[in-house]
């Protein structure tokens, strides 16, 4: 989760993402705007390939994104993209 003040506005930005072993992904964010008061959704389906440090996302839309990964505390459950840290969802 990220809070992020827009102008007048607080908003809290949550991204789930979604990786499955044959490849595909979907990313998920959860923009809440304190002003507005009622949570948007967007959705984006993709897939994925890894390398040593880094995966590389395609988005069905053609929009192409390179992450550096790593794993928290070597823990399969701590997914770190670019910096910012995924737990995994039971």
């Amino acid at each position: 989760m990220v809070l992020i003040q827009v102008s007048d506005d607080l908003q809290r930005w949550t991204t789930t993402w979604r990786f499955d072993a044959g490849g595909t992904c979907r990313q998920t964010i959860v923009t809440q705007s304190l002003a507005e008061g009622f949570p948007r959704t967007s959705e984006r389906s993709c897939t994925f390939l890894t390398s040593e440090s880094s995966v590389a996302i395609t988005y069905a839309d053609g929009a192409m994104v390179t992450f550096d990964f790593s794993f928290a505390g070597f823990s399969p459950d701590r997914l770190v993209l670019d910096g910012n840290e995924y737990q995994r969802l039971g």
